[in-house]
């Protein structure tokens, strides 16, 4: 079985974050639900513009699965206990960049009305 799960590194003009995740994400929704995504665009200014870097991987052999939260813990312990975890036992196979538009007057596209 081929665990597949992401290294995100987000971006804006004043921070940087980088976390695992399951699965490829290919757009906010994507995020959705994973703290250190959250955590990180808490902190986006107004009128900004946060590029996303996705690198996939695939640890172990056969068929693939999306990794579970505990299995995305696991290979961040790894990552921390050999730093080349990821070049010397995964395989990279797809990066993906893509851009999130982001104004908390309009909260991923949403429109909020203040009362």
């Amino acid at each position: 079985m081929s665990i597949l799960f992401s290294q995100v590194t987000l971006n804006d003009s004043n921070e940087e974050c980088e976390f695992l995740m399951s699965g490829i994400p290919r757009e906010a929704d994507d995020m959705s639900g994973w703290t250190a995504y959250e955590n990180f665009m808490e902190g986006v200014e107004d009128e900004s513009e946060v590029a996303v870097h996705v690198e996939a991987y695939l640890y172990g052999g056969g068929e693939t699965v999306r990794a579970t939260p505990e299995e995305v813990a696991y290979m961040y312990s790894r990552i921390t206990n050999n730093p080349n975890f990821l070049s010397d036992r995964c395989d990279n196979i797809e990066d993906v960049y893509f851009t999130i538009p982001w104004s908390q007057d309009e909260l991923f596209g949403q429109d909020f009305v203040e009362l």
